[in-house]
């Protein structure tokens, strides 16, 4: 009878060890790119989101109707929008006037980017780390919106994420 020696076996047996080590060892890496993907994915869609309802509101306003100034940096916006106050289906009042909202508040609160507007605060995004306005002088009426996210994975690993939006303002 022929079988296999003791030798033969443990030899066997490390290199099959050694193969184990590397498909973990890869699957590893795997796992730690997967979480570090979704992170950096989250932490994107989380200053689109932001972008987009900042950039569909300010859109609305004028430069006159904001309390920044020419070339100055600040993380808060307060600015009006025009609305039909008196329900008569136009924004402008009986002399012809645009009828304005009250204040409308862009800011970074801790990590999270706020609306406020009638003292009713919402979240539009979070993990933000940096938020700037900055009225332009060229392009004119345009506002530049500074964004920078950062977020520390589930594996351990601090993802960071930035955005520059520029919008144009009616005249």
């Amino acid at each position: 009878m022929k079988a296999f020696t003791l030798v033969e076996t443990m030899v066997t047996v490390l290199i099959f060890s050694f193969l184990i080590a590397a498909i973990f060892a890869v699957m590893n890496t795997g796992r730690l790119s997967w979480f570090t993907g979704d992170t950096s994915v989250e932490l994107r869609q989380e200053i689109i989101k932001a972008y987009m309802t900042m950039e569909r509101e300010i859109r609305q306003t004028r430069p006159s109707q904001t309390d920044l100034t020419v070339n100055t940096t600040t993380n808060a916006v307060t600015f009006t929008l025009p609305v039909d106050l008196d329900a008569d289906g136009t924004v402008l009042d009986t002399v012809g006037q645009v009828e304005w909202s009250g204040n409308i508040t862009y800011a970074l609160n801790g990590t999270n980017i706020t609306r406020t507007a009638g003292g009713v605060t919402t979240v539009l995004g979070r993990n933000i780390n940096s938020l700037e306005f900055t009225l332009l002088q060229v392009p004119l009426n345009s506002i530049q919106i500074d964004i920078s996210a950062q977020k520390v994975s589930a594996t351990g690993r601090t993802i960071q994420d930035s955005g520059q939006i520029t919008v144009k303002m009616r005249n």
